[in-house]
């Protein structure tokens, strides 16, 4: 009696030892569907990047709201968790900390500032978060993680672009460059500055200053007198128009060559004249149903064209709202689609990621004539 109760109760036990198993097993396995599918985002929302990062935001917002109003994810609702990074370093790593521990995200879109990405990408890749880029394109960021991705163009494929263009079509021989000091800055700088004296030019003075200054006359004064046949400028958009007035307060009549963050109606309208002639860098016009579309649905929400790196804001949305749909809530889900895209139809154009996470789009020279962005050629 004895025995048949010790093998009865060794029996019960090991019930009960397989039964706990198997729910530790399956629940390992078995992912609950969250009641909201979060996406964090991390963006200069005030601060020298502000433009930027509200124009990214507006069209995050945009391609969220379409999708909520079809049905969301599985029929459930999306929502983002937006942080602001100032265009900060610090600021960045605070916010993607709280992203990652607290609200437990598994994807980031990412701040349109390259200093703040550097700071944060190895942090979510620890983790196996995701981030999608709208703008970060310093050189650095190129294969700096698989969990990292980016819709607009490195610095290493502007830069190269507007030094043999500034070379080879208009002739330039002479160039000094102004430079704010930050990853962005520092990047583009370099790029310019060893291609431009690689194909035969020379580089007759180098100028930076600090993010959110306001006097640039000491910069400019030296510029003045190296006389160039063009500056280099790389700035955040809030110090452009200060810069084109200043310059021209002091008489520099040369050319200004910039870079991508020109195409900012409100450097027109707080630069006036001083904005005239502007050359720089951009993608080429993207054309098809998507961008039409992007752009009818844009006006309609905010009464208003889509201004610098709206479209890519949106794309990063679309992109991640595809990848969750289409791999699964997870970081190394939505990795695994993310490195798959090719030949992606969005609002800025085709969108196929390389092996470091990086897009390659055709790319033009366009000016401000008569208060309007043009493309170059079409203005001479």
């Amino acid at each position: 009696m004895k025995t048949q109760s010790k093998v009865l109760i060794t029996i019960i036990a090991l019930i009960i030892v397989i039964a706990i198993g198997a729910g530790l097993f399956f629940g390992t396995r078995t992912k609950k569907e969250p009641e909201v599918y979060k996406v964090g985002a991390i963006l200069p929302l005030t601060g020298d990047a502000a433009p930027w990062g509200n124009n990214v935001k507006k069209g995050i917002d945009l391609a969220i709201e379409e999708a909520n109003a079809t049905g969301g994810i599985n029929g459930k609702k999306i929502t983002v968790i937006y942080e602001d990074s100032k265009a900060l370093a610090k600021e960045g790593v605070t916010a993607i900390n709280k992203l990652i521990f607290t609200d437990k995200v598994p994807v980031i879109l990412d701040d349109c500032v390259s200093s703040v990405a550097l700071a944060t990408v190895p942090i979510a890749s620890k983790n196996q978060v995701v981030m999608i880029s709208a703008g970060s394109t310093n050189p650095k960021l190129s294969g700096i993680s698989p969990y990292f991705f980016r819709v607009w163009n490195s610095d290493s494929e502007e830069g190269l672009f507007s030094a043999r263009y500034a070379y080879e079509k208009l002739g330039i021989r002479k160039a000094a460059i102004l430079y704010i000091e930050n990853e962005y800055g520092q990047g583009l700088k370099d790029v310019f500055s060893q291609q431009f004296q690689k194909v035969g030019g020379n580089i007759v003075l180098v100028e930076s200053f600090k993010q959110e200054v306001i006097d640039f006359k000491s910069q400019l004064t030296k510029i003045k007198g190296s006389k160039p046949d063009i500056i280099y400028l790389v700035s955040n958009a809030q110090e452009i128009p200060v810069i084109l007035k200043q310059a021209r307060e002091q008489g520099i009549g040369v050319p200004f060559l910039g870079t991508v963050a020109f195409e900012d109606p409100a450097i027109i309208q707080k630069a006036g004249e001083a904005s005239e002639g502007i050359i720089y860098p951009f993608p080429s016009e993207p054309s098809g149903e998507p961008v039409q579309k992007f752009k009818n649905a844009y006006k309609q929400k905010y009464g208003e064209a889509p201004g610098i790196a709206c479209d890519t804001g949106y794309d990063i949305a679309r992109l991640t709202l595809y990848a969750i749909r289409e791999g699964g809530y997870s970081g190394p889900a939505i990795q695994r689609i993310l490195a798959g895209i090719k030949e992606w139809k969005g609002a800025s154009g085709l969108i196929t990621f390389d092996e470091n996470g990086d897009v390659h789009k055709p790319m033009l020279m366009k000016t401000v004539k008569n208060g309007r962005f043009v493309p170059l050629e079409a203005s001479q």
